[in-house]
């Protein structure tokens, strides 16, 4: 049934006569979902099936069988809305034409202009002039003509594809980019857009040309067919291509497969299977070779005849609560991933590891295993441990005694089959003259010695063997504050340890620690006052705020400091972070033992206009018995740290931004007789217009008791400043004052828009896997909105210092 609405004039006295039409255009490509409904107006039912038409004039003629609809013309239909100067209804051929500024909005808020249509009014034929289509993803059409072939295939003759919006001042000038083709088929069956004879332009000038080519329509997420290929060149396999396969089995399940023919190595494999579950995802990935030249490389685990590696990855929620899941790599040897370029990243390290993580409302869970494969060349595999860690929290939801009750649990398991020795920096030079070399000490522990000169001088990074300690930590809290404001937090907790050791049999490790199999237990309870007096004040600056805060803690001295590993609590800096720690140590290996007072200050101030500032300062003080930061385990943590002395260094901090653009922060330890630096942090963060970066700069006396004899100095930054909108020059660098030399830079120039991006950086990097020589990269990255990117990345080495 049509609906007749007579605006500006009276109807005619003719017949009225029902028309069968549906509505015309949003069907040329296929639109008929009705959701995102274009409003009709007040009192049109949006979405009942049947056409409503507003017009200025309606004319019947009953001799041609026509209905015509003139002026201002707006047909509603299932949330689409056609306007145009004038349609026609030819009842007898069943024809439908609309003519004169003609426009259509489908419900997904597609929008078709085009100076005359014509179609059959089943809408599966029919032919349009000077069409444009401008999609809702921003994505655009253009043809001289178009026309529509069994209902769900539109052929553009002469059509122009781009997912580029058009100049604002100009909107007749190229954009940047579009594919120009003789024919462009939209096949809404299939989903795909087939482009013939096909030219890609930018700036409107011709770039590339290809007979054929196809893509998915921009409503496509996933589809079966080819992915941008990506380009691979080294000295040491040559050049290549990858041409990654993309099969979509199913909307949760995929295979990728990129084979690259290299012209110095052969063919390298690579696929990767994905599939989601309802409770979670996995995901399998393998890439190999047999390698045509194995001695292209220089170490000998590079000259296997067959390389590759293996990785998976899984997670799964079990619950609401539970979830389990694994990554898990396997490598043929450490390089392989870095020389071929796997997976498109550096990689550091190939850490497996698999896990079961419970979340409560009060309470926390995991337990994970650990297999570390080393990746550089300082490592050595059997120095490296299995690990698995059982971590378990629960803090009470009622208060204990007034305060707050929690405990943790934790068991972990180490096992290596060599133990990790490190020499000593004051032993390099004796050592040095026995080898008669002029050694650095990085230079010897990059050359992974071990301690078969000096068995007593040495560390123990790492016990070899196996390591079993089971540990419970319960701790308890309480906050007062008194009439005047002064707050008062008393605490205490208790730690237990039941420990497991198997040492390997080692000469060298048994004049470190006794390598018999033994158990022993350890113990430790503390308790302890929290003193703070804020002082706030206000006045035209903000708002101020001083707190004194001082800090006791009575507990008895540690035992069995260097019979047991320290594998989880070798790292220790003391900074304003820790101050007021009740164990600085980072584990549960080391438990902080003897009466401790820690006392500081700090001041905030929080200005008007949103600024913020915080300093703090404060020194530790050992009171009485054993000062477990001067008691020496295998690996001399607490040494240089500023806590081995009763009086320890004194330590400050300061944090200040005083707008959202720019931040400053830096943290100091000053020695506690001379007040001399031996450890500064400072840093720098902005973000101002076209400009933003950020800047650090440090300096760490030398700690000959941990190996490091050297002053540690350096600066790292990194700068990115936009030159227009699109374009950016990026570059970061790390500077080693100690000797003088950049060992890390990258350097980049970018583009990138709504429709395209393009990126080209250069790196060169002396630390990398622990080279010597520079590892110089080049990368190159670009991408089409719609149609995809690709890239390429290229080692390049050098045999320079």
């Amino acid at each position: 049934m049509m609906r007749i609405a007579n605006h500006g004039g009276s109807l005619p006295a003719w017949r009225r006569s029902a028309v069968g039409a549906t509505a015309v255009l949003f069907l040329i490509l296929g639109h008929a979902a009705a959701s995102a409904q274009t409003a009709p107006p007040v009192g049109v039912p949006a979405n009942d099936g049947q056409m409503y038409v507003t017009a200025n004039e309606m004319i019947y003629d009953d001799a041609r069988s026509t209905v015509s609809a003139v002026g201002n013309v707006k047909l509603y239909q299932r949330g689409s809305v056609l306007e145009a100067d004038r349609v026609d209804y030819d009842q007898a051929g069943g024809r439908v034409r609309a003519r004169g500024n003609v426009r259509m909005t489908d419900p997904q808020k597609n929008v078709y202009y085009s100076a005359e249509l014509e179609l059959t009014d089943d809408m599966r034929e029919g032919f349009v002039q000077s069409l444009t289509v401008e999609s809702a993803d921003k994505t655009r059409f253009a043809a001289r003509s178009a026309t529509r072939q069994g209902g769900n295939v539109t052929v553009f003759d002469n059509g122009v594809y781009t997912a580029c919006e058009p100049c604002r001042d100009n909107p007749e000038k190229p954009p940047l980019w579009q594919v120009k083709a003789a024919r462009i088929i939209h096949d809404q069956g299939t989903k795909t857009i087939h482009y013939e004879d096909a030219k890609l332009e930018f700036f409107g000038q011709p770039v590339a040309w290809l007979p054929y080519f196809s893509s998915p329509d921009p409503t496509v997420k996933r589809k079966t067919g080819f992915l941008p290929p990506h380009i691979m060149s080294s000295t040491e396999y040559g050049f290549g291509v990858k041409t990654p396969f993309f099969w979509n089995i199913a909307p949760n399940m995929d295979v990728t497969f990129a084979p690259a023919a290299l012209s110095g190595q052969g063919v390298l494999a690579d696929v990767e299977f994905r599939h989601r579950l309802e409770n979670g995802t996995y995901s399998f990935r393998a890439a190999g070779l047999f390698q045509d030249d194995p001695y292209a490389f220089k170490e000998l685990d590079q000259q296997q005849d067959a390389r590759g590696a293996i990785q998976t990855k899984g997670h799964f929620e079990i619950n609401e609560m539970w979830s389990w899941g694994w990554n898990i790599n396997v490598l043929s040897d450490r390089w392989v991933l870095d020389d071929y370029d796997l997976w498109g990243a550096d990689w550091s390290e190939a850490i497996s590891t698999l896990y079961l993580t419970g979340q409560g409302e009060r309470s926390f869970f995991e337990a994970r295993g650990y297999y570390f494969y080393g990746l550089s060349s300082d490592d050595v595999q059997d120095q490296l441990p299995v690990v698995g860690v059982w971590d378990y929290n629960y803090v009470f939801d009622k208060p204990v005694l007034g305060g707050e009750l929690s405990f943790d649990v934790n068991l972990t398991n180490t096992y290596r089959k060599d133990t990790d020795f490190e020499p000593l920096t004051r032993d390099n030079a004796r050592l040095g003259e026995l080898l008669g070399d002029d050694i650095s000490s990085r230079d010897l522990r990059r050359r992974n010695l071990t301690c078969d000169v000096f068995t007593t001088d040495c560390i123990a990074a790492g016990v070899g063997g196996a390591y079993t300690r089971l540990s419970t930590d319960v701790k308890w809290r309480k906050e007062m504050i008194d009439p005047l404001g002064q707050v008062w937090t008393p605490f205490a907790y208790a730690r237990g340890d039941f420990i497991w050791i198997d040492p390997e049999d080692s000469e060298n490790l048994a004049s470190l620690i006794n390598t018999d199999s033994s158990t022993m237990a350890r113990g430790m309870v503390g308790a302890g006052l929290e003193y703070r007096y804020p002082f706030a004040m206000e006045n035209s600056l903000g708002s101020h705020v001083f707190e004194p805060i001082a800090q006791i803690i009575v507990r008895p001295d540690e035992g069995h400091i260097g019979d047991v590993p320290n594998e989880d609590a070798q790292s220790l800096f003391f900074d304003t972070s820790t101050l007021f720690s009740w164990d600085k140590f980072s584990g549960y290996d080391r438990i902080e033992g003897g009466g401790r007072a820690n006392i500081g200050a700090q001041y905030t101030l929080t200005t008007r206009n949103g600024g913020f500032i915080n300093v703090m300062a404060g020194q530790s003080y050992h009171l009485f018995g054993l000062n477990s930061f001067a008691a020496d385990d295998l690996t001399h943590t607490g040494e240089g740290t500023g806590l081995e002395n009763d009086r320890s260094d004194y330590v400050a901090s300061a944090y200040a931004q005083f707008t959202k653009e720019l931040a400053f922060a830096a943290r100091f330890r000053f020695n506690e007789e001379n007040l001399y630096t031996n450890a500064i942090e400072l840093e720098a963060r902005f973000d101002k217009g076209p400009v933003s970066g950020a800047v650090l700069y440090g300096r760490y006396e030398d700690q000959r008791r941990l190996g490091f004899g050297d002053v540690g100095e350096g600066i790292l930054g990194n700068l990115k400043v936009k030159l227009t909108d699109e374009v950016y020059v990026a570059g970061a660098a790390r500077y080693n004052i100690d000797t003088e030399k950049f060992d890390k830079t990258e350097t980049g120039i970018g583009y990138m828009d709504e429709c395209f991006a393009f990126g080209l950086n250069y790196a060169v990097d002396f630390s990398e896997n622990g080279n010597e020589d520079p590892v110089q990269k080049v990368y190159v990255t670009f991408a089409l909105r719609t149609l995809g990117g690709g890239g390429t990345s290229i080692n390049v080495n050098s045999d320079s210092d």
